[in-house]
């Protein structure tokens, strides 16, 4: 797989960057021939639940009509990479280039993803051939291979609404980036599922938030860190982007966000990690900075982690309705706290309940705390438990959702 070095961009991710360009820009809708550059790459939000993602992507297509277009009118492919990516490779500013295209100068509306169905030739990271176009490896010791099963609704192309300009003479860059927690989902049934989910953010107006994560006891880097951008409104709070601490960038513990310029984040570095500490386990408890992006330059932040005590919250949830099987419900089980510098999510788990037994069982160990615990699904009003209290180490708490 060919890979670069390039800033990140976070949670299916697409970003357009504007560069400006030589002589008269290209107008609206236009159908001159002026002609701009479309070039793609992708990157992925990490999870520490997999040791590999495999993804094949075939095509990738543009389209200048708003989200009323049916069939394939006008739709205009820019890339045939036709090749099978390890998603968790292309973290903390690694990417793979898709490809680049002449395009006639104008705005686009809607960009579709053509998912593969046959694998690469090529090994995977166990040194044998794929043994399928899309699959996980778990890290559950025995790298256990699981096929990931595509939605009959997603076989066509995975459409990702999002406006973006080809300027004449100019460079548009499209990074896709999937959020490889929320987009790949365990069913009832042990079956996985690849159900994408995508946001959008502008890199013209980005700088990049940097940094270490340690152990405040040892100072030594903490490799598989999750660290989030969020916003924090109230009692909620929105991942906007976020990475895995990796050594792939230089040492090892380091992360790198890119986030808009004047906007205000919480920051948040967790771990859940269990480290033994003399005739015990202990967790790193979660730890959170608020940081408004500077208008120019970069921002270095460090987290120093300290171990503590953990408990675990578990239940189900249960789900009333119809559940279509060939286009099966994804729920997210969040677990939220408050820290000092606001209202945070610490884990997100998603999760699709099998048809014929729609309640699925969840279980989560957390570091000592206060918690909300948050079951949704599009289309479902949420169900909240609010201020579960896991106090002393071993603490169990059980709590029944209900969508």
């Amino acid at each position: 797989m060919r890979l670069i070095k390039l800033i990140i961009v976070f949670d299916f991710l697409i970003v357009a960057s504007l560069l400006t360009g030589c002589g008269g820009g290209g107008g609206g809708d236009s159908t001159s021939t002026r002609t701009g550059t479309l070039s793609l790459t992708l990157t992925d939000s990490s999870t520490v639940k997999y040791k590999a993602i495999y993804v094949t992507i075939d095509e990738v297509q543009v389209n200048r009509k708003d989200i009323s277009s049916n069939g394939n009118s006008g739709w205009t492919t820019v890339a045939t990479p036709e090749q099978t990516y390890n998603l968790l490779k292309l973290i903390n500013g690694l990417t793979a280039v898709l490809g680049d295209s002449e395009l006639e100068a104008g705005m686009y509306r809607q960009i579709r993803l053509i998912i593969g169905r046959h694998q690469e030739s090529e090994n995977n990271i166990l040194g044998v051939p794929h043994p399928f176009a899309n699959y996980v490896i778990l890290n559950d010791g025995s790298d256990t291979i699981e096929e990931l099963k595509v939605p009959s609704g997603f076989q066509t192309g995975i459409k990702l609404v999002h406006n973006f300009r080809v300027l004449e003479n100019t460079v548009v860059e499209l990074v896709l980036d999937f959020d490889a927690c929320r987009s790949v989902v365990e069913t009832g049934n042990s079956k996985y599922l690849l159900k994408p989910t995508i946001k959008v953010i502008e890199t013209d107006n980005k700088s990049i938030v940097y940094g270490d994560v340690l152990d405040s006891g040892s100072s030594s880097p903490i490799a598989g860190a999750l660290v989030s951008a969020q916003i924090s409104e109230g009692l909620s709070a929105t991942v906007v982007r976020a990475t895995l601490t990796s050594d792939e960038i230089g040492d090892e513990g380091q992360y790198r966000l890119i986030l808009s310029r004047g906007q205000e984040y919480n920051i948040v570095a967790y771990s859940n990690q269990k480290v033994v500490t003399l005739d015990s386990e202990e967790m790193y408890a979660p730890a959170c900075i608020n940081i408004t992006v500077p208008n120019n330059g970069d921002a270095g932040i460090d987290f120093d982690l300290i171990k503590t005590g953990f408990g675990t919250i578990s239940g189900d949830v249960s789900v009333n309705g119809d559940i279509d099987p060939d286009n099966p419900l994804v729920v997210y089980v969040n677990f939220y706290r408050m820290l000092g510098c606001g209202y945070v999510e610490i884990i997100s788990l998603p999760m699709s309940p099998d048809p014929d037994n729609p309640t699925f069982n969840f279980s989560a160990d957390l570091p000592l705390g206060t918690y909300d615990v948050v079951a949704s699904s599009d289309g479902f009003v949420p169900d909240t438990e609010s201020s579960l209290d896991l106090s002393l180490p071993g603490d169990t708490v059980e709590v029944n959702l209900n969508l």
